[in-house]
């Protein structure tokens, strides 16, 4: 009984001076960062890019690729109205993320 009041004791100050939720940094976009980059690889040239809901354009006009501010971006790549590959990404600014279709 008093060996687990002991332990009991020592797990509890050890919660309240160092606590057990770590803060993490958030993937969030940063007011005023650069942009990072999307790249698509095999990507038919007349497949259609859509990010976050917003069609971008044909994958042959934009070169491969967009610009995409920092953060989480739900990506699309669909073709005659059929969806070929779906991705959530996260980009960092400054970055390139490559999405390759299968």
């Amino acid at each position: 009984m008093k060996t687990s009041a002991v332990v009991l004791t020592v797990l509890c100050a050890a919660l309240a001076t160092g606590g057990c939720v770590k803060n993490y940094p958030t993937r969030e976009a940063v007011q005023g960062a650069s942009a990072g980059t999307l790249k698509l690889s095999n990507a038919p040239a007349d497949a259609r890019l859509i990010v976050d809901g917003r069609d971008l354009g044909s994958v042959g006009a934009l070169g491969g690729g967009a610009a995409l501010t920092p953060g989480r971006h739900e990506v699309v790549v669909s073709q005659g109205g059929r969806v070929l590959h779906a991705q959530t990404v996260i980009v960092a600014a400054g970055t390139q993320v490559v999405v390759v279709l299968p």
